[in-house]
């Protein structure tokens, strides 16, 4: 692991630089214009090489609006870099003092499963293994998702991650996106892909 990998304050302009990308890209799934802080949602939640909007993201993941939102945002409040862009794009949308801005708190509480997720019956599970090496935050979320997406239900992925911040992000961000964390020993990680 290089230094640069454990810098907080490279981990924020990272952060900031990645949510102003995102800011206006369109969702990948409905086309609208995100928000400063779908950017941030998207890249919290692994969306960043393909962005969503709140509502797109929610229904991708199958579940309510407002459960994603308050679960996503407690997690933006506990890492510093997520909530240096959380806050710049208050400031860029005017509601600097607003912590619940109305772009993202005014959404509909309530989807229905996404039906590009949905299947008839699920795939048998499997197992595989990968080494993140020292891969740090927002990029491991990134691949993370990637890879479980590709894994049929309920499939189990080993992982080695050695970045620092491991042992609080990974378990933060299964818990964030339903699924299962099966043992956590840094830098092992088993993590079972949600149904």
């Amino acid at each position: 692991m290089s230094d640069a990998d454990d810098d907080p304050d490279r981990r924020t302009r990272t952060a900031l630089a990645d949510v102003a990308r995102l800011t206006g890209a369109a969702c990948r799934r409905c086309g609208a214009a995100l928000c400063g802080h779908e950017g941030v949602f998207s890249l919290v939640l692994g969306y960043k090489a393909a962005p969503r909007c709140l509502g797109c993201t929610a229904a991708h993941m199958g579940e309510a609006v407002a459960s994603l939102r308050e679960r996503t945002l407690t997690y933006v409040r506990h890492h510093a870099c997520f909530t240096a862009a959380w806050r710049r794009a208050s400031e860029l949308e005017g509601s600097a003092d607003d912590e619940r801005p109305a772009c993202v708190f005014a959404k509909s509480a309530d989807v229905l499963p996404d039906p590009e997720r949905t299947t008839a019956s699920p795939a048998p599970a499997t197992s595989v293994t990968w080494n993140a090496g020292p891969m740090s935050c927002g990029d491991l979320v990134l691949e993370l998702r990637q890879r479980l997406m590709a894994l049929p239900a309920g499939s189990v992925l080993e992982l080695r991650a050695e970045d620092p911040g491991a042992p609080i992000d990974l378990p933060a961000w299964c818990t964030l996106t339903g699924h299962t964390m099966l043992e956590a020993r840094h830098p092992t990680y088993r993590i079972r892909r949600k149904a």
